[in-house]
């Protein structure tokens, strides 16, 4: 019988313990985490607990954990946007095969160089890409590339944000502010613009984008809003974003209400509501996210592809229209159904999905599988590179500029300008 591949877990919050963490206890022939580091002390105890993880194996932070001798073949980084290319610099040069957390660094210059990095140290650097591994978006895929539709004629993509879980992320938390961790595009839609680039399998060569936050300020608050949800609203039985409500009714049991506090009993989660992030008024933040942003990009062949996100949808889940010369697809995520309108017979074919087990339509557990394997030397299921999902980031930085300049980015001109602005590490 084979050994679990062993593992080191760096950032012990949501990803590393319900994502990470839960495939390694599910699955413990496979996986096993040996060391991790996380600063919060309360997750990296109950990692450690979890995984039986002895002291001397439990580190307040990336930088200690570094300076130790390599503890295992493997290692998750899921720490913060900004400590991702500094820590993975040093992890991939101590000798650890990397499956890193999206997106794989704040700059278009450092995702480069954890590409040359790796490459040069013979250390595999995997991107948490995980719905590349989802059935409903491998589905997508096949039906492209086996020619159900014909010649690509035009893509809508959308990616539909729910009301609360845009608020969670981007305006009360890890997210919502740009300077703390990266534009939206890059942490939200860098799994769509990799999508894109899979499914369509060709270049994207030039792009606009326009954006911007409306709704989610100051001026936009209600008469005697105070600071936090629990400090008495004059609007709480009217206002969707109530915290109190969102926690304990719509995000209950879910990975939203693990962020807030691990303990789901209902007074710990006003306690967390009352004294940490995710109790302030939405109007009242100092988020500088975009609640909004749309990129219209032309792909290699002259291919017109529109990219929409939006955090003010009812229900979460991506929208997908493909029009080919054979048929038409529709795809929604959340139903986990596609339609194909075939042009010439007029029929329809419903394709419906059943439930995913594990996280993002069920492709965490398809990334991490593929990660463990190729760890062993069994790379037939791995279906993306570091540079191969560099693409979509550079999309991403790309969108973003022409976004805050109101220009449109000629892509080759802009990779060119990058490669001669090599980052020496």
């Amino acid at each position: 019988m084979q050994q679990p591949v062993e593992a080191v877990m760096v950032g012990a919050g949501n990803r590393g313990i319900l994502a990470y963490g839960t495939y390694a206890l599910r699955v413990p022939w496979d996986l096993r985490f040996v060391a991790v580091a996380e600063p919060n002390d309360e997750r990296r105890a109950r990692f450690a607990q979890q995984h039986g993880i002895p002291p001397e194996r439990q580190f307040r932070s990336w930088e200690e954990l570094a300076e130790q001798p390599q503890l295992a073949p493997a290692l998750i980084n899921a720490t913060m946007d900004r400590d991702h290319f500094p820590s993975t610099i040093a992890f991939l040069n101590i000798g650890y095969h990397v499956l890193l957390e999206k997106p794989m660094a704040t700059t278009p210059e450092h995702c480069l160089a954890l590409v040359t990095t790796a490459e040069q140290t013979g250390r595999m650097l995997q991107i948490a890409h995980v719905l590349r591994y989802a059935p409903f978006f491998r589905t997508i895929y096949d039906l492209v590339h086996h020619g159900r539709l014909g010649e690509i004629v035009s893509v809508d993509w959308r990616e539909n944000l729910s009301f609360y879980h845009f608020a969670h992320s981007f305006i009360r938390g890890n997210w919502a502010n740009t300077q703390r961790s990266s534009p939206m595009i890059l942490t939200k839609c860098c799994h769509d613009l990799d999508l894109l680039v899979w499914i369509l399998n060709r270049p994207c060569e030039r792009l606009v984008s326009f954006g911007s936050l409306t709704h989610f300020t100051a001026e936009k608050a209600p008469p005697g809003a105070p600071l936090r949800c629990t400090d008495g609203c004059p609007v709480a039985d009217e206002c969707p974003y109530y915290a109190p409500r969102v926690y304990l009714v719509l995000a209950a049991g879910g990975a939203l209400q693990h962020a807030v506090s691990p303990n789901p009993d209902p007074a710990a989660i006003l306690h967390a509501l009352r004294t940490g992030p995710y109790g302030r008024c939405v109007y009242h933040c100092d988020n500088t996210a975009v609640d909004h942003q749309v990129v219209l990009m032309e792909f290699a062949e002259k291919l017109a592809v529109s990219l929409t996100m939006q955090g003010a949808s009812h229900v979460e889940g991506r929208t997908v229209r493909i029009d080919g010369t054979r048929a038409t697809l529709l795809a929604n995520e959340s139903r986990r159904e596609l339609l194909v309108a075939d042009h010439l017979t007029g029929t329809v074919e419903t394709i419906r999905l059943g439930p995913p087990i594990g996280g993002h339509s069920g492709g965490d557990y398809g990334l991490i599988r593929a990660f463990v394997q190729a760890v062993r030397g069994e790379r037939s299921d791995v279906l993306t590179t570091a540079r191969q999902s560099v693409e979509s980031h550079l999309l991403a930085f790309a969108a973003e500029e022409s976004r805050l300049s109101g220009t449109v980015i000629d892509l080759p001109t802009f990779r060119r300008k990058l490669e001669g602005n090599r980052v020496a590490v």
